[in-house]
């Protein structure tokens, strides 16, 4: 778990499944079925609405961070902008009081939508962010995302992070979860990426929106399985939960294994293997989380 990177209360969200479209592999499951009509934001401070699934004719509209649309249809043309490849989107939405439609490619749209109130928290891809791996020498895809706080059509703050890498991030889902007790923060936003699959890490990216209208990033946290052989999990406590303290985050980290010997159904019986506790140390007016940065 590292600091610099980034269910409870209140929480809203729902998975996004993985679409049924042509093979775009940089937006991947992130956001569409390809049957099914979806509503989002607008991701991109400015969106420009095409009259068809291209950019050769003049635009005719522009949305611009928050503003809702309704996705109903995937097409197969693509387009690559800032490494990502992804469709052209078919979409409905209203403007000055009137309903439209028209053509955007889907990097300038959202993640699912999240609000509390006259508040959204808007999230998508903005680019890829690609590393070497020291050891190996080989190229590691990674996304950046990026997660906007939206009131009435104004951006607020802003704040960053990098997926760990692309075999992690194949869907998406969101949720938004009151202060958790912690002084001065008004919400606590999670974005989660999975893998949806075993032996791959799924990671949740915490983000702390402070009465002060700041984003910051908190520690993030891992959790993974592998078919009975190996399980692995994170979690937080909060000072609004059972054995929380006041103004830290505490975190336990449990790992179990399999052993040789199984159980009446034939299972393996796990063993825990390991099990590390730590604790940050929320400062609400200052506004900064401290701890350790690795564990």
């Amino acid at each position: 778990m590292k600091i610099p990177l980034l269910i409870l209360f209140l929480a809203v969200g729902n998975f996004v499944q993985a679409q049924d479209a042509p093979d775009f592999p940089d937006m991947r499951s992130w956001m569409l079925n390809n049957n099914d009509t979806a509503d989002r934001y607008i991701f991109a401070d400015t969106a420009l609405i095409r009259i068809s699934p291209d950019t050769k004719q003049t635009p005719i509209d522009t949305l611009f961070a928050g503003d809702n649309i309704t996705v109903t249809g995937i097409t197969a043309n693509a387009l690559t902008i800032r490494g990502l490849k992804g469709p052209w989107l078919k979409i409905n939405y209203t403007k000055n009081g009137a309903p439209r439609n028209g053509y955007i490619w889907q990097g300038l749209i959202s993640c699912m939508p999240l609000r509390r109130g006259n508040i959204k928290f808007v999230y998508g891809i903005e680019r890829r962010a690609d590393s070497i791996s020291k050891g190996d020498k080989f190229n590691i895809r990674r996304f950046l995302v990026r997660l906007k706080v939206v009131q009435d059509g104004k951006v607020l703050t802003s704040r960053s992070l990098i997926t760990y890498d692309d075999e992690s991030a194949n869907s998406s889902f969101g949720k938004i979860m009151s202060g958790m007790g912690l002084t001065n923060v008004q919400n606590i936003i999670v974005l989660e990426f999975s893998g949806e699959a075993c032996g791959i890490p799924t990671y949740d990216y915490y983000f702390a929106f402070t009465k002060s209208n700041q984003l910051l990033r908190f520690p993030d946290k891992e959790s993974m399985s592998d078919a009975g052989a190996f399980y692995h999990s994170e979690t937080f406590t909060f000072p609004n939960e059972k054995n929380g303290k006041p103004d830290m985050i505490c975190w336990n980290s449990e790992t179990e294994e399999a052993t040789d010997k199984v159980d009446k159904n034939g299972d393996a019986i796990m063993k825990v293997t390991e099990k590390k506790n730590a604790a940050y140390t929320w400062d609400g007016v200052n506004e900064k989380i401290t701890g350790p940065a690795n564990k």
